[in-house]
């Protein structure tokens, strides 16, 4: 029977659904019957359910054709997913199908519920129904076209991960899914299915439905469903931060698939920007890194081919490399590291791109993995690198810096595995050579790289990790590289030998030293540092310095190599073999000395361990100079000794040393000048220094050094005849000692025959071809026979003793000669060469004592002939010689002392300022001639390996007493006290000389105390450099004398001071104890003193020039050229030309004569080259164009056409052409010369240094000409130049150029703009980055940006200078917008810069207008919103903001500290503003890299939220609003406690705002966080006090942040948390601030309004509450119990103002807690339910109304008797009896004052003049306590007659006689008392009525005067709601008049009947409708009435 009722059914329910035919009808059974019918299926009989398919099947067909029916989508879920258990597969069928056409056609707001049940699906389902249940859920989310945040809220994952899981991996799978795979034919050609990248045909059938899904075919639709997914995988509501992190895990794989989708813009851009958004979480986690390597590398091989992933597609696997390349984690997974190495460099499909990054990937590995997995992996990884660099590099033109950069990673990830595993390389050679091998076929791009592999792989090479004959394979394969001509290789070929082997391994040094002949600057200096003994081997690593034998054994053994012209060492950079070898040559011999010298001084040192050497003995180790110490000296000697002593039978290595010295007087390959130069200085010190048999063994080689005599280098030519002079010398006195006769024949033949030679080379005439000649046979005649008068000294016998007459005789001639020669030298122009070496001769002849010639004293003529020398040259080469010659001539002959003082003195007067070196040349000889063998420059000069007391004996070797004695006394005693500047230059000079260079010297003893006094007294001099000389020479002083000594010293220095006198000093020695402890000692005396305020000096003058008067800058320039030339001609010459022709006066005509002079004299300017360049360079860019023009000319002829230098060009038109591009504004009349050669560019560089070193020197100078000039040359100079040279200038040029900048004179600023803008110019071009990106382009910007991006920080920009400032500033703005990632490292200090720079570069009107606002009507609010206007669109803003934009994490944390500085410290609005501004915009751009640091600058922040500014308060509270989400739970609560504190700590004042505009951002920004924070300081409880703060803009900003708070917790908020909102409130009702106390209770008034609407809201429709568990009865109770106690007890003591809001407070709360007092069956608690805790509360609040209705003002008792109203209405008391009285009492009073205030004003009496004010306040005082007086009536019983009189007479007064407002008052209360009589009389009983009771009652309220007041109001035509008020009290009376019975009413009543039917025919006649119509309405009634 059921059976066929189902079928009945089923057949109605048929009919039904075929006969609907509208939309509605259908909609109708659809919505009712499609549930019920699909639940039948699951429980009907075969039959039953055979009917209900074929009816579904119905409906089916029905749908399509009604596309707006929707399906019932909540049924249908509910019973689809809570029925599976039970469900048939038929009916599950039915279901989904019919799931599917639901989601198709719900409305949108319904789809986003519908997810989660979708999800849960997928997750519960069998794979057989996921498909569809997939596609129903990606149909849903496709077509939620707004996803709002509540929508997104309510996908709340956190409790759901499961759900959350099935989402993301579908998400990361749509997001791979593209339309290329979606339009593909479904079938590939192989009869497969065509699968997207990075997904399975299983997870790709799931994602498509089998390809039935819309968007397969549909683009838009597949763009639209991405873009719905990415919102909410995306967003932080659906996946809030309490998900677990493997669920953000997977959200971060999934927008990064979506961030690399190819086909959406859109997609890949928001998944970008998500991408950013997401949290940070940590790269290390051992998930994540599986997720990566398993979306790289797909599914492994063992999947099942329907679950096998592909890889993902090459962007995705690009982004997913590039977070491998940041975990370690990832670089110790192994092996799946080493199978993403090898699938990006050599799997299917990968690209170019995709190769790099495994290229990075390896090198992370390889520095990161742990050593095992290194170990275990070395081979595979090697082979893959060696796979790659044997690839071919053929490539397109496109692609080539791609390969290179592949292949340079490949090759320092060779090396770097090499470091990691160095068994792998170490014992293998094939490695190393490989590399070096690759540097001749690789690209210049990837040779850096190969450099960097091999430097890296050094450590394996090291030789403690490899054999010796691998050692020794080594260095062979590092010295073929020496040949090699890519400077790469040469460079690590050497690094390898001096890092790779120890400092003794020679075949290594070996290697240094063949690398001494490359030309590569660079490679040069790196094989001189392989050669230099570090001064640490010195002490503690003596033993790895080589052997000095074998050191010696080893360089003698390889000088045939150098000496080879086919060795093999021909360098394509040098280009020439000699001067190869030469250089190796010359290396040889530095190394060799450095061992020598460092060898003495170890024996030194073992001698004498207490022995200090000086930094300059050990800087001299490694410079080869001459010695110059006598501890060098010694030390050579030592380390001479030492080889001597080491020699053996076979050999000596002694002579070998002297083999290898001696080479190059042999050899033609070493005839370079500085070679044979070093070489015989070299020899030199070993003849001299050495044992005598050296000097011997030279003998035979003495024509060698003959011939050199007339070689063109001065050192060479020197040394070479002081090694004739020790050679004929050691000779004459060895053979002088054997026992043998001298050989007088080679004596008085040979030896007479050379100096005869030598003496005709010197009296012939001076040609220029032959001048080295005649300059060498001068010097070698002189030293010759110095060196034979020497050894005739020693040998203690005469010429005629010794057989040599002859030689004796040749001797006087060659002094006679030479004195001669000097004579005429100083009576004729004679060549400055010629006249040197005639001083040089006749001292060296005289230093051994005069040889008497005739009759005459030779040493007074060769005194006479050197003075008179001097008196006619001013070359500072021949000045020297003359001094040093009169210094030997007087050594040699005692008694010259006194003549050579004297002369020098006279001297030394007559020397000017540009010749100071004199002073210095002159003091040296003093100490020559004086101290003798004392003076250190005598010991040094010695030359002869004799003992001078040979020569001198005993008593010749002290020092001259007598004149030493003579000279200190005419320095203390006269020259310190001349009037001569020059004379007390030379006292002190003299006085150094001494003291410096004989410390020894007895006789200066005596004289220290005077010489203190005297240096003392001249640190006042006038002259700077005296003082500077005086104060060197004082410490020399003091460091000779003794302890007592150095005690007087020091009081005679404080005397000069100021301080203690000599008395004083005196009493200090006499009591030691008591200085020290009473008296301050004699340091703290003079710290005293400087310290103080007296000055110590007076101030410096400058000094003029000689004559007084200015001298021409040109002539002075001129001057300063010849002199640069050491041509003293060239002077005379221009003399001469300007003394004859006026023409000369003028620069132009100077400079075109010495043009002339050049041409002529071009040959001999070579040799000074370096020193003219610079300077005429300068002079080409004169101010003047006259002169401009002349040293242009001066230029071409020194280097024009046919001379040496023709390939150096001239300096021409293309600097100017350079600066004008560089400035812009470069004048052709500025920049220089008019033309340049093609080459120009080379002459600057080949004298760069110099020409820098000019122009900089001479911006500095005191002539502004010379600055200008060197301003415009360094501008011309700058455009073009390669960086390389210009960065180790480039600081001092900028600073030199700012000085330029600032300069007094206005061209000179000029001139010093267009230099700062050529090189601005130039900076901006080096730093900016160009594609493709050079390493070496990197670097070099790099290094330019170091230099400049500092100077201009910490100089420029806060320069005193406004000039300066604003050109560094315009400057660094450039940079910021062209450098871009160059900046990376510097954005930190550019921004904190840039951002005082707001503040400094403001116009200063900004800062008058300041404080003069009010002066020009402009408010400060408008003046600061001016000023941030201008910050925000300031190019100083888009410079720093650009700055931003380059920050990395490591930049980041160096911004924070100085942000946190500017925003605690930064003065200035402007810079204020831009503080806040970053922080916004970092939060926008940057939001991950900030969040660190979120918590630290929002303390920062914290602490400067109350300044002034009200617009920078807002600035700082949107910048913590942006950082607000990003803050930790602990610092965001902590920021609500600040934010409290700092409203009440500011709460007088305006600066309280902040607090709610900080919490009005938060509200905006993260609502969610606020919400999350309900209880606790500055959380609801204060958001609720501050929205009824007192200032309108304050209380706004707190109830915005109250509106985030209510709309967010939903309508139970107040309920729930109302303790928490009361809490502020409450506490601040006892404040002791009133209107803190106001706000308080407006607060808490706020609060008992909102609950008493939730509670009238959730009430049931306004169904009575349930009882006292009901939770809104809860909420009351504790309401009151909260605030009732507080709020009473603020009513004690006086009234305050605003007591009337707490009043108003308190009757608030009592109104809402009514429930709790009812007392009657008619309020909404039964009175059962009453709570005897409250109740006594209403009568405790009426008694304080009451009280307070009398107290205060009138507007204060007026609101009491108003609250009292309030409070009335709804607590119903029975308290007329007790209110009534006061109540009248009010109402009677404020009449008769009114009345008498009235009386006064018509009679003309005065008035108070308050009293304007007070009558309104009167009158509603009066209104209200009339309304209170009605609303006290008693609701339970009638009022006395007493009591209905003593209320209607004030009453019926008010209304005859009062203004309108009170009138209306008055006639409602006399309506309501009448109303009231009438109805406690209706509510008596029967038995109690009597007529005569009800008429006294009538009678008592006197209804006649009632109506007489009420016709008075009636009649009243202005005030219609009188009127009204009048008709209401009307109709009262008539009623009460017609309660009493017609027959039983008095006459009273009757005529009381009579006289209201008139007042109504009166208003009748109302002309408002409103009164007539009421009038006409009633009128009938009343007439029906008897």
């Amino acid at each position: 029977m059921a059976d066929v009722s189902d079928l009945e059914l089923l057949e109605a329910l048929q009919l039904r659904f075929a006969l609907a035919s509208s939309d509605e009808q259908m909609h109708k059974l659809v919505s009712t019957l499609l549930v019920p019918l699909l639940d039948k299926l699951d429980i009907a009989s075969a039959g039953v359910r055979t009917k209900a398919i074929g009816l579904l099947g119905q409906i089916n067909k029905k749908l399509r054709g009604y596309p707006a029916v929707t399906l019932p989508i909540g049924p249908l879920f509910a019973s689809t997913f809570a029925k599976e258990s039970k469900s048939t597969a038929y009916s599950q069928g039915f279901r989904l199908m019919y799931i599917m056409t639901a989601v198709e056609r719900a409305a949108a707001n319904e789809l986003v519920g519908t997810i989660p049940q979708l999800l849960h699906g997928i997750a519960s389902r069998p794979a057989s129904q996921t498909a569809i249940i997939t596609t129903a859920l990606l149909t849903a989310i496709q077509r939620c076209p707004d996803l709002t945040d509540d929508s997104l809220k309510s996908l709340d994952f956190t409790n759901a991960p499961e759900q959350a899981k099935q989402l993301l991996l579908c998400a990361a799978d749509l997001f791979l899914f593209n339309p290329i795979s979606a339009s593909a034919s479904p079938q590939a050609a192989d009869g497969t299915a065509s699968v997207a990248t990075g997904l399975s045909p299983a997870s790709q059938s799931l994602l498509t439905n089998e390809g039935k899904a819309r968007w397969v075919s549909d683009s838009d639709v597949l763009r639209e469903l991405k873009l719905n997914m990415l919102r909410i995988v995306g967003s932080d509501l659906a996946f809030p931060t309490q998900c677990p992190d493997a669920i953000h895990e997977m959200r971060f794989l999934a927008l990064l698939c979506s961030s690399c989708d190819p086909y959406f813009p859109p997609v890949a851009s928001r998944g970008e920007d998500s991408l950013k958004r997401l949290r940070p979480f940590d790269y290390e986690s051992a998930s994540f890194v599986s997720a990566i390597f398993d979306m790289f590398l797909g599914s492994t091989p063992e999947t099942a081919a329907e679950k096998k992933r592909s890889p993902a597609p090459i962007a995705v696997r690009l982004k997913l490399v590039s977070y491998l390349n940041r975990s370690a984690k990832a670089a110790a997974s192994f092996p799946q590291w080493l199978r993403v190495i090898f699938e990006s460099l050599f799997g299917t499909g990968t690209s170019s791109k995709l190769r790099r990054h495994g290229m990075m990937f390896m090198q992370w590995v390889i520095r990161m993995a742990p050593q095992d997995q290194i170990n275990r992996a070395a081979p595979i990884l090697m082979q893959g690198i060696r796979k790659i660099l044997a690839e071919g590099t053929a490539a397109n033109s496109n692609g080539r810096l791609d390969e290179d950069i592949i292949r340079g990673s490949a090759f320092v990830a060779w090396g770097t595995l090499g470091k990691r595993a160095p068994s792998l390389v170490s014992g293998d050679l094939t490695h190393l050579r490989a590399m070096f091998d690759a540097f001749n076929t690789e690209s210049a791009n990837v040779r850096l790289s190969i450099q960097e592999a091999l430097l890296a792989m050094l450590p394996a090479y090291h030789a403690e990790h490899t054999s010796s004959q691998a050692q020794a394979d080594i260095l062979v394969l590092l010295k073929d590289q020496l040949s090699n001509p890519v400077r790469q290789a040469r460079y690590c070929a050497l690094r390898y030998a001096i890092s790779a082997f120890p400092f003794s391994r020679m075949d290594a040094r070996w290697i240094c030293l063949l690398g001494m002949a490359d030309s590569e600057r660079e490679i040069h200096a790196l094989a001189q540092s392989g050669l230099s003994i570090p001064p640490s081997m010195l002490c503690e690593d003596r033993d790895k310095l080589p052997e000095l034998t074998d050191a010696i054994h080893f360089l003698h053994a390889r000088m045939q190599e150098v000496s080879n012209e086919t060795s093999g060492l021909v360098y394509s950079a040098s280009g020439r073999l000699n001067a190869a070898n030469a250089q190796v040559y010359g290396g040889i011999i530095d190394f060799g000395r450095s061992l020598l010298l460092v060898n003495g001084i170890l024996h030194q040192k073992e001698r004498n361990p207490e022995l200090v050497v000086d930094v300059l003995d050990l800087e001299s180790i490694n410079e080869s100079k001459e010695l110059s110490t006598e501890l060098q000296r010694d030390s050579m000697r030592m380390g001479l000794s030492s080889l001597a002593t080491s020699s053996s039978s076979s050999s000596s290595v002694l002579k070998e040393w002297t083999d290898v010295v001696s080479f190059s007087l042999a050899s033609t390959h070493l005839s370079e000048a500085t070679v044979l130069s070093k070489s015989l200085v070299c020899l030199v010190e070993l003849m001299s220094l050495g044992p005598q048999d050296i000097s011997l063994a030279f003998f035979d080689q003495r024509q060698v050094f003959i011939s050199l005599v007339g070689v063109r280098n001065p050192e060479a030519q020197l040394r070479a005849v002081q090694a004739l002079a020790i050679v004929y010398a050691i000779k004459l006195y060895s053979d002088g000692n054997s026992n043998g006769k001298l050989r007088q024949e080679f004596w008085n033949g040979e030896v007479v025959n050379l100096l005869s030679e030598l003496l005709v080379a010197v009296k012939e005439p001076v040609h220029p071809n032959s001048l080295d000649k005649k300059q060498g046979s001068i010097l070698a005649l002189g030293h010759i026979v110095h060196g034979l008068r020497v050894a005739q000294l020693a040998l203690n016998r005469t010429w005629a003793g010794l057989g040599l007459g002859p030689v004796g005789d040749m001797a006087c001639d060659a002094q006679e000669a030479l004195l001669e020669a000097a004579r005429c030298a100083s009576k004729s122009s004679t060549h400055p060469m010629v006249a040197s070496a005639l001083c040089t001769a006749i001292g060296e002849i005289g230093k051994a004592g005069a040889i008497v010639v005739g009759t005459g004293n030779a040493g007074n003529e060769a005194m006479a002939a050197v003075t008179d020398i001097i008196r006619h040259t001013n070359e500072a080469k021949v000045q020297d010689a003359a001094f040093r010659s009169l210094a030997n001539v007087a050594m040699g002959d005692a008694g010259l002392a006194a003549q050579l003082v004297e002369f020098l003195q006279k001297s030394a007067s007559g020397i000017n300022k540009k010749q100071l070196d004199a002073h210095f040349r002159i003091g040296e000889a003093l100490a020559m001639a004086l101290g003798r063998f004392k003076c250190s420059l005598v010991k040094l000069g010695w030359i002869f390996p004799l003992d001078p007391s040979l020569v001198y004996g005993q008593d010749g070797l002290g020092a001259n007493a007598g004149a030493t004695d003579s000279l200190l006394g005419l320095v203390v005693g006269k020259m310190v006290k001349s009037t001569n500047p020059q004379e007390r230059q030379a006292a002190t000079v003299w006085t150094l000389s001494l003291v410096q260079f004989c410390p020894k010297l007895e006789q200066l003893n005596p004289w220290l105390s005077r010489l203190h006094t005297c240096l003392c007294s001249l640190l006042t001099d006038r002259d700077e450099f005296t003082q500077e000389v005086a104060s060197k020479t004082l410490g020399l002083v003091y460091d000779m004398g003794d302890a007592s000594l150095k005690e007087d010293l020091v009081y005679s220095l404080m005397s000069l001071f100021g301080g203690s006198s000599g008395s004083d000093k005196r009493q200090g020695a006499g009591n030691a104890n008591q200085r020290g402890s009473g008296t301050p000692s004699v340091h703290q005396s003079l710290q005293q003193q400087i310290q103080s305020d007296q000055p110590l000096l007076e101030h410096a003058e400058l000094g003029q020039t000689p004559d007084g008067h200015a001298v021409n800058s040109t002539y002075k320039s001129i001057l300063s050229l010849a002199s640069d030339m050491q041509n003293p001609s060239l002077v005379y010459q221009f003399m001469q030309l300007a003394s004859h022709t006026a023409v000369w006066n003028s620069r132009r005509g100077a400079a075109y004569g010495f043009a002339s002079v050049i041409e002529r004299a071009r040959e001999s300017m070579r040799p000074y080259m370096k020193s003219i360049v610079p300077k005429l360079y300068r002079y080409t860019f004169d101010p003047s164009p006259q002169t401009r023009a002349a040293m242009t000319s001066i230029w071409r002829a020194l280097l024009g056409s046919g001379s040496p230098a023709e390939s150096m060009p001239t300096p021409a038109a293309g600097a100017e052409a350079d600066a004008d591009a560089s400035s812009g504004s470069a004048s052709s009349e500025a920049q220089g010369p008019t033309a340049w050669a093609k080459s120009g560019t080379s002459v600057v560089e080949t004298f760069w240094d110099p020409i820098i070193e000019e122009c900089l020197a001479s911006m500095g100078q005191r002539e502004w000409r010379v600055r200008e000039s060197g301003c415009s040359a360094l501008a011309g100079t700058i455009p073009g130049a390669s960086p390389e040279l210009v960065v180790p200038y480039l600081e001092r040029i900028w600073q030199m150029a700012f000085r330029a900048l600032d300069d007094i004179k206005g061209s000179v600023r000029e001139s010093g703009l267009k230099a700062c803008q050529a090189l601005a110019t130039a900076t901006v071009a080096w730093c900016t980055p160009r594609a493709p990106r050079e390493r070496e382009r990197d670097k070099r910007a790099q290094s330019v940006l170091s230099i400049v991006v500092p100077f201009l920080v910490d100089k420029g920009v806060v320069s005193d200078a406004e000039d300066v400032r604003g050109f560094s500033l315009g400057l660094l703005l450039k940079l910021c917008k062209a450098s871009g990632s160059y900046l990376t490292a510097f954005a930190p200090s550019i921004a904190e810069r840039l951002l005082e720079s707001l503040s400094n570069m403001e116009p200063q009107a900004a800062n008058y207008l300041t404080f003069h606002a009010d002066a020009h009507n402009i408010s400060q609010e408008q003046l600061e919103s001016a000023r941030l206007s201008a910050v925000k669109a300031s190019p100083i803003m888009q410079g720093i903001e650009l700055a931003l934009e380059q920050l990395s994490t490591e930049s980041m944390n160096e911004l924070v500290p100085r942000l946190q500085n500017l925003i605690r410290r930064g003065v200035g609005l402007p810079t204020r503003a831009g503080c806040a501004r970053i922080v916004v915009t970092l939060c926008v751009k940057n939001p991950e890299m900030i969040r660190p640091h979120a918590s630290a600058l929002v303390k920062a922040i914290s602490g400067v939220l109350t300044e002034n500014s009200a617009l920078q308060r807002q600035a700082w509270a949107a910048a913590i609003g942006y950082m607000a989400p990003m803050l930790t739970p602990n610092m965001f609560r902590n920021l609500l406690k600040h934010l409290e504190k700092v409203y009440f700590d500011k709460y007088e004042t305006d600066l309280r705002s902040v607090a709610g505009l900080v919490l009005e951002q938060l509200a905006q920004r993260c609502p969610e966080r606020l919400r999350e924070n309900v209880s606790g300081p500055g959380t609801i409880s204060f958001v609720i006090f501050g929205s009824w703060d007192a200032q309108e803009s304050v209380r706004e900003s707190f109830r915005n942040a109250w509106q985030e708070y209510a709309l967010g917790s939903g309508g139970r908020l107040v309920e729930a948390h109302l303790a928490d909102l009361l809490e502020r409130p409450v506490k601040s009702i006892a404040d002791d601030r009133w209107h803190c106390r106001v706000q308080g209770a407006n607060a808490i008034a706020d609060v008992a309004g909102m609950l008493e609407r939730a509670v009238r809201g959730g009430n049931r429709g306004g169904q009575a509450l349930a009882g006292t568990h009901d939770p809104a009865v809860a909420a009351i109770r504790q309401l009151v119990g909260l605030t009732l106690q507080p709020l009473t007890a603020a009513f004690q003591g006086r009234v305050w103002p605003g007591r009337e809001h707490v009043l108003g407070c308190l009757v608030k709360v009592c109104t809402v807690g009514s429930t709790l007092f009812a007392g009657h069956t008619d309020s909404p608690l039964d009175t059962a339910s009453q709570d005897d805790e409250f109740g006594h509360i209403p009568h405790t609040v009426f008694a304080i109304l009451v009280k307070e209705m009398t107290r205060g003002e009138l507007a204060y008792r007026r609101s009491a008797v108003t609250h009292y109203c309030s409070f009335i209405e709804a607590v119903p008391l029975d308290v007329y009896g007790e209110v009534s009285g006061t109540l009248l009492d009010i109402i009677q009073s404020s009449m008769v004052v009114d009345k008498s205030a009235g009386a006064r004003n018509e009679n003309g009496m005065d008035v108070d003049e308050e009293e304007p004010m007070q009558r309104p306040q009167r009158l509603m005082l009066i209104a209200a306590a009339t309304k209170a007086l009605s609303l006290s009536l008693p609701e339970t019983r009638p009022l006395e007659s007493d009591e209905a009189m003593r209320s209607a007479s004030p009453l019926r007064e008010i209304a005859e006689t009062g203004v309108w407002n009170t009138r209306v008052a008055s006639l409602e209360g006399l309506s309501a008392l009448i109303g009231h009589c009438k109805k406690t009389l209706r509510e008596t009983s029967a038995t109690m009525y009597s007529p005569a009771r009800a008429q006294g009652v009538l009678q008592a309220v006197d209804l006649v005067l009632v109506l007489k007041a009420v016709r008075i109001c009636a009649a009243e035509g202005k005030y219609v709601a009188v009127r009204t008020a009048a008709f209401d009290a009307l109709e009262a009376v008539f009623g009460a008049i017609h309660f009493v019975p017609p027959g039983e009413r008095s006459a009273m009543l009757r005529e009381c009947d009579e006289e209201a039917r008139r007042i109504l025919d009166l208003l009748l006649l109302d002309p408002v409708p409103s009164i007539s119509d009421r009038a006409k309405d009633v009128k009938p009634v009343w007439s029906k009435t008897g």
